[in-house]
């Protein structure tokens, strides 16, 4: 009771403000630090009800709280958790230092979880953005944290700095514990608060994905941040800077100036040093190096952003292709194929030309017509679907579509294979009664357990629920969560709520993997859409002869086929599987009259369907040609001499360099074929 009653007397009147100066605040700064404080004096403060609480930790444990007090620091310390950086409420990101409102799931994050180190990043980004607006005189205009670090967009118009400088500053400056202060704002406030920095203020407006964004005061500074802070800067004790480049912005026709300032924060050296590991097994298993290495495939300046696969690299492409093809023929899909441009009055239709033209490449014709190449398939499946009057009984339809597409994506933002302007994606449309809709979203949730199963992946899913704004009524909005819940409910999967992470013309259900090395990626997505249907009328004949509208799901597992590749790569490091493999077979000919057998050994693999070579240099000993193949990485080396030949065998050694002894040619091409037909990641047989 006590605490309650401190804890309303607190929130009941204005509280002390001690903001930490570490520098000098420039006229613009003081001007937004005035702003804010008046905005949050507007703001109405929380009371603390005083209800009894449950809390559900991830351990299974339940403790007691008490609405608008109880935060998840307070929990933390009672059961004695250490290193948490922030939490999860229910699925929701959730500040340490935030109270919680309602019987709750909670779960404590430290650095060592993607959400902590996020977290972490951002927070540095703030003492960053601080650091060089105030310290160095910088305007900056954006802020944030990325998978790669933390990073501060900025412009200098006078001065520079060292980067050994900026560390030292920011580390500084954060020793001060500085309090972080959080606000929501519309974009009327946001306006006010950033009028003096236009182009703060574009970059701010075209952040917001809904009515309001979240906005922090870091002692003197103000930041946009679009997840939770720390509690204060002084958890933060090491900040290392990694590089300064130029930003493009969109739709820019000369260079604005702006820079972008790239860095890490960690909350000890332990951390860094693991942080360091990290990078350097990153480095190993970069996918550009193995591509270059194992040629599989390069990037020339002819056509940016488009990847030339080279024999091997398309081989790995085609064979992810007709996996999922197969997979399409026993799930009862249908491959269809589209064009490739299309005037922009399918893409109006769509809704895509007002909020996506920037991102499509355009082709103007005879006579002014205006045309794009596509960006995604979903507009032209809906064009199919209305060529006719559909009945009931075609539902659900399941059509699938592997053709290229291309997106405009800024060169600056070109990375390998991870981002590229020319792709294809394992896409898939599925139209079907709303009836139909809790199986079909079950039996898409089968089909990306069965194919990242394959792979080795370990993976949750995110069930995504409505954002602000949103296209729709809310009725069929709680309709189709519900429907989605109960499908994850049913799939015995790990998953967890996304809060507002919808896209605003249906809720959606996001798959991540995690890799060998524990970084997770999106790849797989299963989402609804009720605007396209209605957007092109799309109907079909019900049970009772009256017209309906069918519900369509967007669908994809492997996502784009070249950042697949790329994850791929990087996760098995090079180190293809047999089935995948685009250097399964080499066989090394020893001596005598070897050499004509060693390739009627080739010949019979090629046949089966393997990618086998025969390595015929007479110049080079017989171990530097097995070492020659285990760096090449062939999944099998088939030594072949006098006794193979005469005995119709091959002594057959795994890339890891176990030797499996000689076995009969066609007992080895027996087994071969069953691991690579199964799809199995084993060596042995």
């Amino acid at each position: 009771m006590a605490v309650t009653q401190l804890f309303r007397l607190l929130v009941g009147r204005p509280a002390a403000r001690v903001h930490r100066r570490y520098s000098q605040v420039c006229p613009a700064s003081s001007e937004r630090l005035r702003i804010f404080e008046s905005l949050r004096d507007k703001r109405c403060r929380v009371e603390a009800t005083g209800t009894r609480l449950s809390i559900l930790l991830a351990d299974g444990r339940r403790v007691k709280g008490t609405s608008g007090v109880t935060t998840p620091l307070l929990v933390a310390q009672s059961v004695r958790v250490k290193g948490a950086l922030v939490s999860k409420v229910n699925g929701e990101l959730w500040e340490l230092g935030r109270p919680l409102e309602a019987d709750c799931e909670l779960h404590l994050l430290g650095f060592d979880t993607d959400e902590g180190r996020r977290a972490a990043w951002r927070t540095g980004a703030c003492v960053l953005a601080g650091v060089l607006e105030n310290e160095f005189g910088a305007e900056v205009c954006r802020e944030g944290a990325s998978e790669l670090g933390l990073y501060c967009d900025h412009l200098l118009h006078n001065g520079a700095w060292s980067l050994s400088d900026v560390e030292e500053r920011c580390k500084k400056a954060a020793a001060l514990e500085l309090p972080l202060s959080r606000l929501e704002l519309n974009l009327e406030e946001v306006r006010e608060l950033f009028q003096n920095s236009r182009l703060r203020l574009q970059l701010v407006e075209e952040q917001m994905n809904g009515p309001t964004i979240t906005v922090y005061r870091c002692g003197d500074s103000i930041a946009v941040s679009k997840g939770p802070l720390l509690r204060h800067t002084g958890i933060l004790k090491v900040f290392k800077t990694l590089q300064l480049s130029p930003v493009t912005l969109a739709n820019q026709t000369e260079g604005s100036g702006l820079m972008r300032l790239l860095g890490v924060a960690f909350p000890g050296e332990k951390d860094k040093e693991q942080w360091e590991r990290e990078q350097e097994e990153a480095r190993r298993r970069d996918h550009r190096r193995i591509g270059t290495d194992q040629e599989l495939f390069f990037f020339n300046d002819v056509s940016p952003g488009s990847c030339f696969f080279l024999p091997k690299g398309a081989y790995i492409y085609n064979t992810l292709t007709d996996f999922i093809k197969s997979e399409y023929r026993r799930r009862g899909f249908n491959e269809v194929v589209t064009p490739t441009l299309y005037s922009t009055a399918l893409w109006e239709r769509s809704g895509h030309w007002e909020h996506y033209s920037e991102n499509m490449f355009t082709v103007t014709s005879e006579g002014s017509q205006t045309y794009a190449l596509k960006p995604m398939n979903c507009p032209a499946h809906c064009l199919m679907f209305e060529q006719r009057v559909r009945s009931w009984r075609e539902l659900p339809l399941r059509w699938a579509d592997f053709g290229a597409l291309h997106r405009n994506e800024l060169s600056g933002a070109l990375g390998g294979l991870t981002r590229v302007r020319r792709f294809c994606q394992d896409d898939a449309h599925i139209f079907c009664t709303p009836e139909q809709l809790e199986e079909e979203i079950g039996a898409c949730l089968d089909f990306v357990r069965s194919v990242y199963q394959v792979f080795g992946f370990s993976f949750h899913c995110l069930l995504s629920t409505r954002p602000a704004p949103c296209l729709g009524e809310p009725e069929q909005w709680d309709n189709a969560e519900q429907q989605l819940e109960r499908s994850l409910q049913h799939f015995g999967e790990r998953w967890e709520l996304n809060p507002g992470d919808g896209a605003f013309y249906g809720p959606k259900i996001d798959i991540l993997i995690k890799d060998a090395i524990g970084r997770q990626h999106q790849c797989a997505t299963i989402q609804l859409d009720f605007q396209l249907p209605i957007k092109f009328d799309l109907q079909y004949v019900g049970r009772d002869g009256q017209s309906r509208r069918p519900v369509m799901i967007h669908r994809a597992v492997l996502g784009s086929l070249e950042r697949m590749i790329a994850i791929l790569a990087e996760n098995f490091g090079g180190k293809w599987p047999l089935w995948l493999s685009p250097a399964q077979v080499m066989v090394i000919p020893v001596g005598g009259n070897s050499e004509s057998y060693s390739k009627q050994v080739v010949q019979r693999f090629c046949e089966a369907g393997f990618m086998a070579v025969l390595n015929d240099d007479q110049g080079a000993t017989l171990n530097k040609k097995i070492r020659s193949a285990q760096l090449a990485q062939y999944n099998y080396i088939f030594v072949v001499g006098d006794k193979e030949s005469e005995s119709g065998a091959v002594s057959v050694r795994c890339r890891g360099g176990m030797q499996l002894g000689r076995r009969p040619t066609e007992e080895v091409l027996t087994s071969l074929t069953r691991l690579r037909d199964t799809r199995s990641n084993l060596e042995e047989f």
